[in-house]
């Protein structure tokens, strides 16, 4: 057997120092050690590193086994954890003390584990760790954001480095998006087309140039900006936007042959979904569904209609650049009516001087969306 242990520039045989210091009780700060150890035995090692860390540990009887390992610049509390998963332990916390166990002598044995969650979802984690445990046998209580499980102790190990890996703080993903609603002859007049294939290099590359042409139409009127709404959204997770308002539809059922009217509210407007999935390079790929209704009142019903336009895509989004969807284009009739005042009011006659006729508006709605991930700090979760 040999264990050496380095802080510093001092070494000590690691038996040594672990019985001096159990005996003095001298406190050690805790700091980056370098380990190296040959056919040592598990718990000696583990003694040791709780001692040069400081950490209230207890070993259960359970722990044997010898152990060769080398480490270099780690602090003593992840050396526990490695050392602890290579052997397939259960290293677990209660307050100030921590345990290890192997629990070997009582693998049938089932007892209850608990883990505070500080971050992650905890009906999530139940789903993940049912893998391990089985349906029945974990679950979680929502109030105190804690994982249960009712297993082994070695089930428990499997079950705390999958908590370790999942308990991390969420990526969250800044959102800026702008709504602009465009007069049809003015885009055609500067002979603006949503046609990538015509840039060399794809979407990604000199978007700038339509953003600049919509700048131009903004400052001249033929571009008005109808909302500009700022949001975070969770890696992940689904962001929704709506800009609108809540219509009452007609909406027929039949039943037994015989049938009946009631009345639904459904959303009409701008609706926009967001996705993000963000990667290492600090790149988000989302998911974006974009949908434009717009209500037509249909007057033998009585009631209104929505009329929709949408697009669903999955792109990759550089920081920092814009993402441009166009091609949203609204059509829309107007009945007019133009009279000569007080003779069209005349009965029967007053038709002379009435003049009715139906106008057509087109509008085309753009939507420019920038996106970057937002800097989290690297929180440690116990």
């Amino acid at each position: 057997m040999k264990c050496i242990f380095k802080t510093g520039k001092t070494w000590l045989p690691l038996r040594f120092l672990a019985m001096g210091m159990m005996l003095m009780g001298w406190p050690v700060q805790a700091e980056a050690l370098d380990v190296r150890v040959h056919e040592a035995p598990v718990r000696t090692v583990l003694a040791g590193l709780a001692r040069s860390a400081g950490i209230n540990l207890v070993i259960d009887d359970t722990v044997d086994g010898t152990v060769t390992m080398e480490l270099h610049d780690v602090p003593a509390e992840e050396a526990i954890r490695v050392l602890a998963g290579s052997q397939n332990l259960l290293y677990r916390t209660d307050g100030a003390i921590a345990f290890i166990t192997a629990g070997r002598a009582h693998d049938q044995a089932r007892s209850c584990y608990t883990w505070k969650l500080h971050h992650a979802d905890p009906d999530s984690v139940r789903q993940a760790a049912e893998a391990m445990a089985g349906s029945g046998h974990i679950g979680y209580h929502s109030d105190t954001n804690a994982l249960v499980l009712h297993g082994s102790a070695q089930t428990a190990a499997a079950v705390d480095r999958l908590v370790q890996s999942l308990d991390v703080p969420v990526r969250q993903v800044s959102v800026e998006i702008e709504f602009l609603s465009l007069q049809t002859d003015a885009v055609k007049d500067r002979g603006i087309s949503w046609d990538w294939t015509a840039m060399e290099g794809g979407p990604g590359h000199r978007s700038f140039l339509y953003t600049g042409q919509l700048r131009a139409l903004e400052s001249k009127g033929k571009a008005r900006v109808l909302a500009r709404p700022h949001l975070m959204a969770q890696n992940g997770r689904e962001a929704q936007i709506l800009i609108g308002d809540r219509i009452p539809v007609l909406t027929e059922h039949v039943t037994d042959g015989e049938v009946s009217r009631t009345t639904e509210y459904e959303d009409a407007g701008i609706k926009l979904s967001f996705t993000p999935r963000i990667h290492e390079d600090g790149s988000v790929t989302a998911h974006i569904r974009a949908e434009v209704g717009t209500p037509i009142l249909v007057p033998e019903l009585k009631a209104y209609r929505i009329t929709t336009r949408r697009a669903d895509t999955d792109v990759c989004m550089q920081p920092g650049r814009d993402l441009l969807i166009g091609g949203l284009i609204s059509r829309e009739e107007i009945n007019n009516l133009r009279k000569v005042p007080i003779l069209a009011d005349i009965p029967v006659l007053g038709k002379l001087f009435r003049y009715h006729y139906t106008s057509k508006k087109e509008t085309e709605l753009v939507i420019l969306i920038r996106s970057r991930a937002a800097s989290s700090s690297p929180e440690s979760v116990r």
